[in-house]
């Protein structure tokens, strides 16, 4: 159905507004990512470094009587931490995460532990059991005592063989327009992962099993924390995009009802010219 001239007029000035919304939410995601990437990247050396340090005391281990690095066969349960967002107009980011996770999960026997407040009402809302969760996580700032909170739960539970194994589900960065659901295995660790060759046998004091015990704590922080930030990286990334299209789908529409418009507006006019010649001439 056509639009008269008027509701075009009115569609094209709340199109203009959203226009004006959409684009500077877009700018403002864009320096969001800037930001992320720069924090991210600064964070990466130094995860490395720790992965390099656990690897020099994993090789020095029988993996095969560690509790860290075999599944709690005592226990069918499997715990999930899953990473979602606290905001919208992030586009599919949390909708491509419930798709990717939600099969894996057996509802009646698993638990999860949840960031975001999307994924709370939604895992909530599905009848899953959350054991704990953090609605907000500051941007750009993840606090310390929130990822050593769930560190110690991570540590402790699998330590008393509640969960066979812990997984934590988040978005993978590739790239500003590519990221997807990924799953990682936090416990039990992966002991070919970690092992690596050395040149030389090192002398670990006071014993391998304890320092590999007071480094696993701040290993799993440190996982923790790297999966939140590339998590927020990835939503950025999402928003940014999302509002970009919007931004572009809006100057289409508004180009649409514009053309349409002058078409009624000229037709109109001809009507109108060829309403006073006619008069003209039925004068004469």
């Amino acid at each position: 159905m056509a639009l008269s001239m008027q509701q075009s007029k009115n569609r094209i000035k709340s199109i203009q507004s959203t226009k004006k919304i959409t684009k500077a939410m877009e700018l403002v995601s864009t320096s969001k990512l800037k930001r992320a990437k720069d924090i991210y990247f600064k964070m990466t050396p130094f995860e490395k470094e720790l992965q390099t340090l656990m690897s020099c005391v994993v090789s020095n281990l029988d993996n095969k009587k560690n509790i860290y690095f075999n599944k709690n066969l005592n226990s069918k349960k499997k715990l999930y931490i899953i990473v979602t967002s606290s905001l919208g107009l992030c586009g599919g980011y949390d909708a491509n995460i419930y798709r990717f996770i939600e099969n894996k999960i057996n509802k009646d026997n698993d638990d999860l532990i949840i960031f975001g407040l999307k994924g709370i009402h939604y895992f909530a809302n599905k009848g899953f059991s959350i054991i704990d969760k953090q609605e907000e996580l500051p941007q750009f700032n993840v606090k310390e005592k929130i990822t050593d909170r769930i560190a110690k739960i991570v540590q402790s539970q699998y330590e008393n063989q509640i969960y066979e194994s812990i997984y934590m589900v988040y978005s993978k960065y590739i790239n500003s327009l590519t990221f997807e659901p990924t799953q990682v295995t936090l416990l039990p660790l992966d002991a070919k992962k970690q092992k690596v060759k050395m040149s030389k046998e090192l002398l670990i004091e006071p014993s391998k099993e304890e320092v590999l015990k007071e480094l696993i704590p701040f290993y799993l922080n440190m996982e923790i924390k790297k999966y939140l930030f590339e998590a927020m990286l990835s939503e950025q990334a999402s928003r940014r995009t999302a509002m970009e299209n919007a931004t572009d789908n809006a100057y289409e529409l508004e180009n649409q009802l514009l053309l349409a418009y002058n078409k009624a507006r000229q037709a109109m006019i001809t009507q109108e010219i060829s309403e006073i010649s006619g008069s003209a001439d039925a004068l004469k």
